[in-house]
């Protein structure tokens, strides 16, 4: 709900609230069919259901650079809950957000929409913006910009984990010691415009997953597991490059099934990286004789029902990440809302989901002491695109050492003491549903808004005041030196007065008169075909 002092200062204000929740930037593409599932495509449909389910009769607002497509996603919100009126946004304009109160991003590039929103006055709404994957060179450079941008105190962006934070505020505060070297001036006043930076998790449907799950016997009847099996899970894509090295676990998964009194089984359930990575890994599962092998996946992605089959055929999951690319874990919410207890490394957002001896077992990681001696070398490469990003983040991952004799121990435990496996288990299903699921993700979500719209109102005067965009966001100004003679007035014209011209040059430039139009405003629209026409006649 709004709060009483945020509608009371909107109200004062002039304007009208239209919800408690913040307009969301949204594209076709997270529609089921709008391209292959991963997880930025699964997240991003999370978050869409989550709005339209906390939504329901109140208006909701969507923003998209084609505004005009989003009535396509109806019937998707409707399923997901939504039964109110759907408003569409475009992005050339912040003013109509004001009565929205913010604007939600899925990526952390708030600082570069703050110089947007300027027109509006900084404190004409809030921008709430998200982590996922922080280890490329565009990631960073958006969080250098929380900096040097025109961000504030009533703007977030929200860290799915403690250790994603970490990264965040370290960022952060190397790039205000940089200005203040360069240009002196008070750090606290720059630390106090910095965003907030709260830790929610990401919303995850997990009362609907438990509820959708068969049961053990049915699920490896499914899949033809033998029922007396042990059956270890791993769920994500293979990649060496950006996610993790699978040989470490393959190792430790044979040495444990040459230990077990009955045959162990390893689901990896995803699809591959690359058709050289996919050769690369069936050599070596080759060389674990013990251990029998199930690939779900390969050169297409895994759909949710098959998924949920791996959830439910399995005893335990690991997930022995080793790679910067990961700062939450999907896949391990996934799995303990499935019930299932984890050995996973204890390495970034990890630790945030997974209680060492309580829902499964967390690994011990460390950097290895030659990795500080290549690390800046490969930073820079990376920034200035000598390396790939997956080569620089894969590259490093070669560098990181998981405890695999604890990995190990953590496995047997697991798979040899039944009683410890249904506790963690249950323990693991229990949390995940009081940490992760939609309602209480949702609930954080809208305590973070109340507390920026507060802020808001007690914002400066000068903060509501709008400002000129910047003339780097403005090419007239940019440019306007380029021209010899100032402008004239425009005269008006109406759309068949352009189709007076010639047909093929009409269909040639046609593309182009529509980025136009949809930068202005429909009152401005005659102006600009008035010119148009003065251009071509």
């Amino acid at each position: 709900m709004i709060s009483l002092t945020h509608r009371l200062a909107l109200v004062l204000d002039g304007i009208v609230p239209l919800s408690s929740l913040p307009a969301l930037v949204t594209s076709a593409d997270l529609l089921p069919g709008g391209g292959e599932l991963n997880g930025r495509r699964w997240a991003g449909q999370e978050l869409l259901k989550t709005w339209a389910s906390q939504a329901g009769d109140s208006p909701m607002a969507l923003a998209h650079a084609q505004p005009e497509l989003l009535q396509q996603m109806l019937p998707f919100l409707r399923e997901a809950g939504f039964k109110g009126s759907l408003h569409g946004l475009g992005m050339a304009d912040p003013l109509p957000f004001k009565q929205w109160g913010g604007l939600f991003l899925p990526d952390p590039s708030i600082g570069r929409w703050a110089q947007w929103r300027r027109k509006a006055g900084s404190a004409g709404f809030s921008l709430i913006g998200q982590i996922h994957t922080l280890c490329t060179p565009a990631v960073l450079g958006h969080l250098q910009d929380l900096v040097t941008e025109p961000v504030e105190a009533w703007d977030a962006l929200i860290c799915s984990s403690k250790a994603g934070r970490s990264v965040v505020e370290a960022v952060l505060e190397d790039r205000q010691e940089q200005v203040m070297e360069r240009c002196g001036g008070s750090s606290e006043l720059l630390r106090a415009r910095q965003p907030q930076l709260p830790v929610i998790p990401l919303p995850l449907p997990v009362r609907q997953m438990q509820n959708s799950l068969k049961s053990k016997p049915e699920a490896r009847d499914a899949l033809q597991i033998p029922q007396d099996c042990a059956v270890v899970l791993w769920i994500g894509r293979l990649s060496l490059f950006t996610k993790f090295d699978p040989w470490p676990t393959y190792a430790l998964l044979e040495r444990v099934a040459a230990q077990l009194n009955r045959p162990l089984v390893f689901i990896e359930c995803g699809q591959d990286d690359t058709s050289a990575q996919a050769e690369n890994a069936q050599k070596l599962r080759n060389l674990c004789p013990s251990l029998h092998f199930h690939r779900l996946g390969g050169e297409k992605p895994v759909d949710e029902a098959l998924k949920f089959l791996a959830l439910a055929a399995s005893d335990i999951a690991i997930s022995l990440v080793d790679n910067t690319q990961e700062t939450f874990g999907l896949a391990v919410a996934e799995a303990m809302a499935a019930g299932l207890p984890m050995v996973a490394s204890n390495w970034d957002g990890y630790r945030d989901l997974v209680r060492d001896g309580l829902d499964g077992f967390l690994i011990p990681t460390r950097w290895s002491a030659s990795a500080s001696s290549v690390s800046s070398a490969l930073g820079w490469k990376q920034f200035t695109g000598i390396n790939s990003y997956p080569a620089t983040a894969g590259a490093l991952a070669q560098l990181v050492n998981v405890d695999v004799e604890a990995a190990e121990a953590a496995v047997l435990s697991l798979l040899g003491n039944p009683s410890i496996c249904k506790a963690m288990g249950q323990a693991a299903k229990n949390r995940a549903l009081l940490k992760f699921d939609r309602d209480t993700v949702m609930s954080s979500y809208s305590n973070l808004f109340n507390e920026l719209a507060e802020r808001r109102s007690f914002a400066p005067e000068q903060a509501k005041t709008p400002s000129a965009v910047p003339i780097h966001l403005d090419p007239v100004r940019t440019f306007s030196g380029f021209a010899s003679e100032s402008s004239v007035p425009s005269e008006p014209a109406k759309a068949e007065q352009l189709a007076d011209l010639p047909s093929d040059l009409v269909e040639g430039r046609r593309a182009l008169w529509q980025v136009l139009m949809q930068s202005v405003s429909q009152n401005d629209w005659p102006n600009v075909m008035g010119d148009l026409l003065r251009k071509h006649q």
